[in-house]
């Protein structure tokens, strides 16, 4: 079992919009604080970010920002030192300042000096929570980093897919968008400086990663956390003290907040009985599960399958 993936389908992530933005002049767009992850690529050109809190700086062209729940932030350039116009709402406008279907800032008459694409994703909030350790607040991939050209040809694939009119448009540019959401997070250790502890942090060890993914791949077995420590051919001690060194948890409490996020995601989604979801989740008994499942979520399975 792939822990990353499992993980991020637990997320259940939906592309709620991808946008491509052509500007000239002195422009500014503002856009609100957000719950989930924002993408953002400088497609040609350059601009100012400023993320609320943080010193502005400046993306180059081939620049791509990932940020999680996100405060306020502004992209703008000021060519001629006056005051730029503030773009408060970044909603649709009538096709006269649409190109090409790009949101067009600046004289329409002249050619745009930067463009930008830029998507937003929400995630379920049934398993929000596993966003922490997973996704980093922020995350820059550079058009010099060595890993940026994989991250372009996606982006140049979402690009000519959007532009098209093909039958199954809408199906492709979802996978693609999740393709790209997930090679983002993967890649975004390494464009942070190191990935933070958590799940990412643990895969990047040789030895949590045989642990990590034998953990998701049988969630039913009766685990211990000398079971574990075989499985990563580390003993007993050191295997712990590693484990909450990099992914942040104990494993015996990272394996069950595994086990609780797939049972809540079962009892969602999946339309399961108790006891299916009890022994999908590695319990012998519902009561042993339910006991489980009101300490962690503080709730009773039932009662919170019928709530949602």
């Amino acid at each position: 079992m792939d822990p990353l993936g499992q993980t991020v389908a637990l997320l259940r992530p939906k592309a709620l919009l991808w946008k491509q933005m052509q500007a000239n002049g002195n422009w500014t767009v503002r856009f609100p604080a957000s719950t989930g992850v924002v993408l953002c690529f400088v497609a040609s050109g350059r601009c100012d970010l400023a993320i609320e809190g943080e010193p502005p700086r400046v993306l180059e062209q081939g620049d791509f920002l990932l940020l999680s729940r996100p405060p306020v932030w502004r992209l703008s350039c000021e060519t001629d030192g006056t005051r730029p116009t503030v773009e408060r709402d970044y909603a649709p406008r009538p096709a006269a300042s649409q190109r090409g279907g790009a949101r067009f800032l600046g004289d329409a008459s002249r050619p745009p000096e930067v463009e930008i694409l830029g998507g937003r994703f929400s995630f379920d909030p049934t398993n929000a929570d596993l966003l922490d350790g997973l996704v980093p607040r922020r995350a820059e991939i550079l058009s010099h980093d060595p890993t940026g050209p994989y991250l372009h040809h996606l982006l140049a694939l979402i690009r000519e897919e959007s532009a098209s009119e093909r039958a199954g448009q809408a199906l492709v540019l979802e996978r693609l968008l999740e393709v790209l959401l997930v090679e983002a997070i993967r890649q975004a250790p390494a464009a942070g400086g190191g990935a933070e502890p958590g799940l990412l942090a643990g895969l990047a060890d040789p030895y949590l990663a045989r642990a990590l993914r034998a953990l998701h791949g049988d969630v039913r077995r009766p685990w211990t956390v000398e079971r574990a420590a075989r499985v990563a051919g580390l003993s007993r001690s050191a295997f712990a003290e590693r484990f909450v060194a990099v992914v942040g948890l104990p494993p015996m409490d990272y394996l069950l907040r595994l086990r609780m996020a797939l049972a809540k995601d079962r009892l969602r989604f999946g339309g399961a009985r108790l006891a299916e979801v009890a022994a999908a989740c590695g319990y012998r008994s519902v009561s042993a599960f339910s006991t489980a499942f009101r300490r962690v979520v503080g709730v009773a399975p039932g009662g919170y399958a019928a709530r949602t």
